[in-house]
């Protein structure tokens, strides 16, 4: 199994992965973001000019003069102050459109989410279904990691959310501060180390609570079992006739208030702490708002000015919030994500040989057989061998009939002659060439099987019979003759869309 991936490396590989699935709906997305995160640092800034170009009015004494005038005498008073008609217009124009372009974020976000929900899960799905052997499914270890790496999907499709967020809190951050280093050089840097320790304990309690899930995932994959169970039909009959509803319900909840009962307590730990940091770092805003007062009372500042740099100030802390929170969340992610980019590493146990030409013409039909020569086998993880130095041969056109009990290691042989396994030592042979350099498509395309637990797929009678062999899907005839010689071929006749009649199966 893949070592773990570093929370740096995961995270890079997840932004990229971000960036592949949705360019086009992350530019939008920046572009929305800078135009609305700039825009309540500019609308404080007219606010400013508004409030300053009134008091210059009250302190001539205009109040007693415009009561006199008629309402129209007064708007032409107002006209006549083109500073303050620019800064009210502007400021109006500009939050009837920060709104329009509010109103299309829902739309862009959904696509956005869509898109890297679509992009990851596809990568997953084609890693998982094409991976040559099934180790994948039949090892805890692997299993484990495939129950996080679909969890970790849904951790990719919050990251594009978070990475929108994080243009919003830069683009208020920056502007805010560019504005707040007016009042003086101190006031960003006290307000962003006052922010240091909330930060440090967000990425401390997420990481603890990954950890908690990370060791939670065979509970997981026990809980889906007896969800199954309850909810499944295979296990409908049975769960009924031996009232088993209640004990397998009870075994569900148990499980999971063991696992809820884990990640509560973190979850709990974690606030509290995060809660009582933040109110600390809340003080860095009281030192600059009370500086500003000050200066308005001396003179120095103008109540424009305060009210400028209260908002700002709300802004830069708003700006901090919003960027310590993402920084919690992308941790998270970073931690949840690496068991994706673990199992789109994972290599196979077993590889394909030579060339499809090559390979294809040594399978061939021919009258040398199979055989096996001291062939031992055991499954990953175990150290009992299943079979130990098993040799025989299948002559061309023999009929061969394994008999033995349960776990004697007949189905295993049967994996071993489809290559779903390699054997731990010795060798299969195909017609005079190892099984091992055969190209897998191959060799499977040679291998007509039924399982002991033969599978039925949610599809049409065409697609049922046909994806057996893929190259006579669209030949009416072959599938026609496959009915036929299985005693079925009333089917056609029988069913009411012949061949593309679908199974209609529950799962």
């Amino acid at each position: 199994m893949e070592s773990k991936l570093p929370p740096v490396q995961a995270l890079r590989r997840s932004l990229w992965m971000v960036v592949q699935a949705a360019p086009l709906e992350l530019r939008n997305l920046a572009l929305l973001n800078l135009f609305t995160g700039v825009g309540p640092s500019i609308s404080l800034f007219l606010g400013k000019v508004v409030i300053d170009e009134i008091s210059k009015l009250l302190n001539r004494g205009v109040v007693g003069e415009l009561q006199t005038r008629s309402l129209q005498e007064n708007f032409q008073f107002l006209a006549a102050q083109p500073k303050l008609i620019w800064a009210i217009g502007i400021s109006v124009l500009l939050g009837l459109v920060v709104d329009a372009v509010d109103s299309i974020g829902s739309s862009l976000f959904a696509a956005l989410r869509d898109r890297v929900q679509g992009y990851v899960q596809g990568k997953v799905l084609d890693k998982v279904g094409n991976f040559d052997d099934i180790a994948l499914f039949e090892s805890p270890d692997l299993l484990n990691l495939l129950e996080l790496a679909n969890k970790g999907i849904q951790r990719v499709q919050r990251l594009s959310f978070i990475v929108a967020a994080t243009f919003v809190g830069i683009f208020i951050f920056v502007p805010s501060v560019l504005v707040s280093m007016s009042i003086n050089w101190w006031v960003p840097p006290v307000l962003m180390l006052s922010s240091i320790p909330s930060i440090l304990i967000e990425i401390k309690y997420h990481k603890k609570s990954w950890r908690v899930e990370e060791t939670q995932a065979s509970l997981t994959r026990e809980m889906d079992i007896y969800s199954k169970m309850l909810t499944g039909e295979a296990y409908a009959k049975e769960v009924r006739l031996f009232s088993l509803q209640t004990v397998l319900l009870n075994h569900w909840q148990g499980l999971f208030a063991r696992m809820f009962g884990t990640m509560d307590q973190v979850r709990r730990e974690g606030a509290l702490a995060v809660m009582l940091w933040a109110l600390v770092s809340g003080l860095g805003i009281v030192l600059p708002y009370i500086y500003v007062i000050v200066g308005v009372l001396r003179g120095s500042y103008t109540l424009g000015d305060l009210a400028l740099y209260t908002g700002i100030i709300l802004q830069v802390r708003r700006s901090l919030y919003i960027l310590i929170s993402n920084t919690g969340d992308i941790y998270d992610v970073a931690l949840a994500t690496a068991p994706i980019f673990q199992l789109l590493d994972l290599e196979p146990q077993m590889h394909s040989g030579q060339a499809l030409v090559v390979a294809a013409a040594n399978l061939l039909p021919a009258d040398r057989g199979i055989q096996l020569q001291d062939v031992t086998f055991r499954y990953p993880g175990s150290d009992r061998p299943i079979l130990e130095s098993l040799n025989f041969a299948i002559r061309p056109g023999e009929m061969v009939a394994l008999v033995g009990e349960n776990g004697a290691g007949k189905t295993t042989l049967a994996k071993l002659l489809c290559r779903l396994y390699d054997p731990a030592s010795g060798s299969i042979i195909w017609n005079g060439q190892d099984l091992r350099q055969l190209d897998l498509t191959a060799l499977r395309s040679r291998i007509a099987v039924v399982m002991q637990d033969y599978t039925r797929f949610p599809a049409s009678l065409r697609q049922n019979v046909g994806w057996g062999y893929l190259p006579q899907l669209q030949n009416d005839s072959a599938i026609q003759a496959v009915l036929k010689d299985a005693g079925i071929e009333r089917l056609i006749g029988e069913l009411s869309q012949g061949l593309e009649t679908p199974a209609l199966l529950k799962g």
